[in-house]
């Protein structure tokens, strides 16, 4: 039996339309199908578009790697962010957003937190940026293809505890259709039951974007109240790193490095 294809968005037939005109082909369909779906998902609580739900992996070496699968949602993101911005701007926007050789000298005479946390990642003096890896991809593709990042952007956050024993993953993630994610009350009441058992939570993830004044691309680093809550996750739950993408690149953020980011 072959599995129906769902309808595209208008950005994405905005993109096929293009292609067709720019190149005289239109865009081959992948044999994959992306890793997260509503299919797959176990639902914990879910309100109208709010849901708490969470995947079980096994901690398969691609979860990791920089092959993204297939992520059509994400792609059109990209290629429309291209499209809206002018190639020149828009390459100079994913360089602004992913150095990491800024003036070390210039975090003395900033004053605002926000501000500093960003210079703190961008002078490389924290954290460590890098193209998005198939996790991330996957899990933002699975949230932008029902809400686009340039037409109705939203945050989500991800909580990624390990089974050392099985080598297996859960992934839980919460999100809706606000720009910033619902309180994460059932996905933490679930993990902690993981965390009794020896699991470890390895990773919370959750992505950054801007509005158009600012080009639409999202900063990778935490915000006062990221790094408040990356404190709290460590604290009280062990976590080992944090992830913020803007889906173009992924910020890394270890343990290590929490206390030392501006935080309220």
């Amino acid at each position: 039996m072959v599995e129906a294809r769902r309808p595209m968005n208008l950005y994405e037939l905005l993109i096929a339309v293009l292609l067709v005109a720019t190149t005289g082909c239109a865009p081959t369909p992948s044999p994959e199908t992306p890793l997260f779906d509503a299919d797959s998902r176990i639902i914990l609580e879910q309100d109208g578009p709010t849901e708490f739900i969470y995947w079980v992996l096994p901690n398969d070496e691609r979860l990791w790697g920089a092959d993204l699968g297939e992520v059509p949602s994400l792609m059109t993101f990209r290629d429309s962010l291209r499209l809206v911005l002018g190639e020149q701007r828009f390459l100079g926007t994913v360089e602004k957003e992913s150095t990491q050789g800024m003036d070390t000298s210039i975090i003395a005479m900033e004053t605002n937190g926000d501000r500093i946390n960003a210079l703190l990642v961008h002078t490389g003096t924290l954290g460590s940026i890098r193209p998005m890896h198939f996790l991330e991809a996957q899990l933002l593709n699975y949230q932008i293809s029902k809400y686009p990042f340039l037409g109705h952007p939203t945050e989500f956050h991800a909580f990624i505890v390990k089974n050392p024993a099985e080598d297996t993953l859960k992934v839980y993630f919460g999100a809706s259709d606000q720009p910033w994610p619902p309180k994460p009350g059932p996905l933490i009441k679930e993990m902690e039951k993981d965390l009794a058992n020896d699991w470890r939570l390895i990773y919370h993830m959750h992505d950054h974007f801007e509005g158009e004044a600012n080009n639409h691309l999202g900063i990778l680093a935490p915000s006062l109240a990221d790094a408040q809550y990356y404190q709290w996750l460590a604290e009280d739950f062990g976590l080992e790193n944090a992830l913020i993408t803007n889906g173009m690149h992924t910020v890394v953020i270890e343990r290590s490095e929490f206390d030392t980011f501006e935080s309220h």
